[in-house]
This record gives structure tokens, sequence and C-alpha cells, in this order.
């Protein structure tokens, strides 16, 4: 497995755009696993050699993110903050609605519905969701409605 060559080309710009290589880590892997699907090892070392750090330390970063994803799974990843705001403003009735609207397609393993403990840093926006790389915000029950009737493709 090797990275396309656009993506090695965009880790390289970012690589060039910090003042320390390895501050281009992070969102280097976010372009390998757009252009994978995933992180297998390859992409992961290669990443890492084109940022120029130490392939454990890639493969570090890559374990400690939930937005990052050494194992296949499903083609779309739905993650839920679960921190005290969002709590609050009701991510288990987010999920909930996830995850009965969404049956079918979470039972087939094309898409998965997760919490994380990781905030994602918009607690004045709760609830919300993160799919793939984008992120839902304020999602009361008509927002909700939106979003699973976007998944599911209606």
């Amino acid at each position: 497995m090797s990275l396309s060559a656009r993506t090695r080309e965009s880790i390289a710009r970012l690589v060039s755009a910090y003042p320390e290589r390895r501050t281009a880590l992070l969102p280097a892997l976010k372009l390998a696993q757009t252009d994978a699907g995933w992180l297998p090892p390859e992409a992961i070392a290669e990443a890492a050699d084109l940022v120029g750090v130490p392939h454990s330390a890639a493969l570090e970063l890559a374990e400690f993110y939930t937005m990052l994803h050494t194992q296949p799974g499903p083609a779309r990843h739905v993650v839920i903050c679960a921190q005290l705001p969002c709590a609050l403003k009701g991510a288990e009735a987010l999920i909930r609605d996830l995850h009965t609207g969404l049956r079918s397609q979470i039972e087939a393993g094309t898409l998965d519905v997760e919490r994380t403990s990781e905030c994602f840093g918009a607690c004045h926006r709760a609830p919300m969701a993160r799919v793939g790389d984008t992120y839902h915000e304020n999602l009361d029950a008509e927002a909700r409605r939106g979003l699973i009737a976007e998944l599911a493709g209606q």
C-alpha cells in the first residue's frame, strides 16, 4: 500500500508550513487515512517518513486519537461527544436516535456510531457529532432528524 502522489504532495506542503516538522504528523496521518480509508501500518510508516519522525511516534499518535483508525471498519464513522456540556444538552438522546434511525446501516456494517470522551471543543454548540471529518453542531431534535436523513441517503 502506498499513498497517492497527491497525498504525498499534500503532506510535503504541510511539513514545510510548520516550523517544527513533527507538528505536521497529526494532519499528515489524517490525510493518509483519507487516502487509504484507514491507517494500515504501511500508511503510518509512509506518513512518518514524509514528516521525518520515527515510525513508533506515528503509530503512537495513530493509536491515541479516536479519529484515527488503525483497523479497517465501516466506510462511515459517527462519533458523538459525551463530555459534560454535550451530555447535558442531550448526547445520550442523540446516540439513541442515531441508533434507532440508522439501525439497518449499523447492522449491515456500513456505519458505526460511537460515544467518545474526546471533547470536540465547541461546547457552546452542544450536542455535537463528527461524521468522518465533518462536525455537526446544535443537534437538537430537528437537526438530528436532518442528520439521520442525510446519513440514510434520503
